[in-house]
Formats: C-alpha cells, structure tokens, sequence
C-alpha cells in the first residue's frame, strides 16, 4: 500500500452551535479544530511514509 491509497477510516464531526453562542466565534473554533486536524494528519502521513520507506529498505 503506498501513501496515496490512504483513506480516512471516520468521519470528523464537529460540534453543532450551541444557542446564544455567537456565530462568528463558533465558526472561528471549528476553523481552528479543522487546521489542527489536518496539521495532525499531515503528521501522521509523513511519519507513515518515512516507516514505509524503512520498512521497503529491510524487504
């Protein structure tokens, strides 16, 4: 399996808007919650890459 036959196993869900929570602000968390997210898994992608490349290095 190479890094580009990846797919995401769960959907993320974000909380829904709680009432009298000021839209802006909810959409500015969720924004942030999204940028974490993918700065996790752009993490997660390369360090699975650079096991991969070892691992292929031992075969």
């Amino acid at each position: 399996m190479t890094a580009l036959e990846m797919r995401a196993l769960y959907y993320v869900l974000l909380p829904v808007r709680e009432e009298g929570e000021d839209a802006q602000r909810h959409l500015e968390s969720v924004k942030a919650n999204e940028n974490n997210l993918n700065q996790n898994f752009t993490i997660l992608t390369k360090k699975i890459e650079e096991l991969e490349a070892r691992l292929s290095i031992l075969e």
